[in-house]
């Protein structure tokens, strides 16, 4: 009997040490799995006529009469998005919209946009002329554009990538207008 007794405290001893290194691993596993599935809440942004999920780490604020959204890193963004909104007039429609943003638009530098692509989306509750321009608002970037009206607003949502950075934020800009809710009054 005094020749077991030595013998179990080094039982006790390994049976913790697997007890703990298995609870490590299924913890570490169970940890990576959670970060691989489940996304991380957006940060919703509202304003008085609309509200969207912005990306992880975007942010905006009103500059004059309109939002500036810009991504988390810093000046010169690769990427922005501009939201205007004013009250309708007899010009606010879809028609107009999309027949404006099939024109290409001249720069101050002489030179002009080319349109890629003009159609028509819904988001929300809201249809939307959409619009793909590159070099519409500055050279190298590529600027979508979205436009809609309701009852009493009209409203544009201006979206430029530089051509290198399209991979990381179109995606993002994307999602983040695919949550665009308009109120109504």
């Amino acid at each position: 009997m005094l020749t077991q007794w030595p013998l179990r405290p080094r039982f006790l001893g390994s049976a913790l040490a697997t007890f703990l290194a298995v609870v490590v691993i299924l913890a570490g596993a169970g940890y990576a799995a959670i970060e691989m599935t489940v996304r991380q809440p957006r940060d919703p942004f509202r304003a008085g006529s609309f509200e969207f999920d912005l990306a992880p780490g975007w942010w905006c604020e009103l500059d004059g009469s309109e939002y500036v959204c810009i991504p988390p890193v810093k000046a010169p963004y690769p990427a922005i998005a501009i939201i205007a909104i004013k009250e309708r007039n007899k010009d606010d429609n879809l028609q107009t919209y999309e027949d404006h943003l099939k024109q290409s638009q001249h720069l101050t530098d002489g030179s002009t946009s080319a349109v890629l692509n003009v159609g028509r989306v819904k988001l929300g509750h809201a249809e939307w002329v959409e619009s793909l321009h590159r070099g519409s608002e500055v050279p190298n970037f590529d600027t979508y554009y979205l436009a809609t009206n309701n009852s009493y607003l009209g409203i544009l949502v201006t979206m430029s990538v530089h051509k290198d950075y399209e991979k990381i934020y179109v995606g993002q800009l994307n999602e983040m207008m695919s949550t665009l809710n308009l109120y109504q009054r």
